[in-house]
């Protein structure tokens, strides 16, 4: 969990850095919001220099490492299987007469891995983090 953390504020740092999208200065205003909520990802940023009431498509991709318990249809619990998604947020938002937009994304929490059979529960218990990225109209902000 710790090691997440850290893999996250780099991501942040370099997400604040620096943003290339189209022509115009897009730019974070303070710095974006990065939560690892155990089972999901979220992103918050305020971002400007978009230009007034221009709606924009902002995507959150990120790897995650899904542990899963399985349980038996007597209550056993079986040790964690382990499989590694790509999640994907996204959400339409427009901006102000000032062109700025501030948006928040979260990741839906992962189905669960694969259990020995159909009578067996699956249950996520842990997600990891690695590799996130957001991109504003297609192209990823840096």
């Amino acid at each position: 969990m710790q090691q997440t953390k850290k893999l996250l504020l780099i991501i942040a740092i370099i997400l604040i850095s620096a943003v290339s999208v189209s022509a115009q200065n897009v730019h974070f205003i303070g710095s974006p919001s990065i939560s690892d909520n155990g089972t999901t990802l979220s992103f918050c940023a305020k971002l400007a220099g978009l230009g007034n009431n221009q709606l924009v498509t902002v995507v959150l991709n990120t790897t995650a490492t899904i542990t899963t318990e399985c349980t038996n249809p007597g209550g056993n619990v079986a040790p964690g299987q382990t499989k590694t998604s790509t999640l994907t947020k996204s959400g339409d938002f427009m901006s102000d007469k000032n062109g700025t937009v501030t948006f928040c994304l979260t990741t839906e929490v992962p189905a669960p891995g694969k259990c020995p059979n159909g009578q067996w529960t699956g249950t996520v218990t842990e997600v990891s983090f690695a590799n996130s990225s957001v991109s504003l109209n297609g192209k990823t902000v840096r």
